[in-house]
């Protein structure tokens, strides 16, 4: 039987999706297309938790 490791919770992709984001800045990778794809879905989901409704403050 192969042994399948449980789907991580929200929290542990949402954490490791931080973690990769900081570890492409911190090496100075951030020209590349790995990178922008975290930080849209980082963005994605701050805006989405937060409800913002993309109107900047005046």
């Amino acid at each position: 039987m192969d042994h399948v490791p449980a789907a991580p919770l929200p929290s542990d992709a949402d954490s490791s999706l931080l973690e990769g984001l900081f570890q492409l800045a911190l090496n100075g990778q951030t020209q590349g297309s790995e990178f922008d794809l975290i930080d849209h879905e980082v963005y994605t989901r701050l805006l989405s938790a937060y409800g913002v409704d993309g109107r900047l403050a005046a």
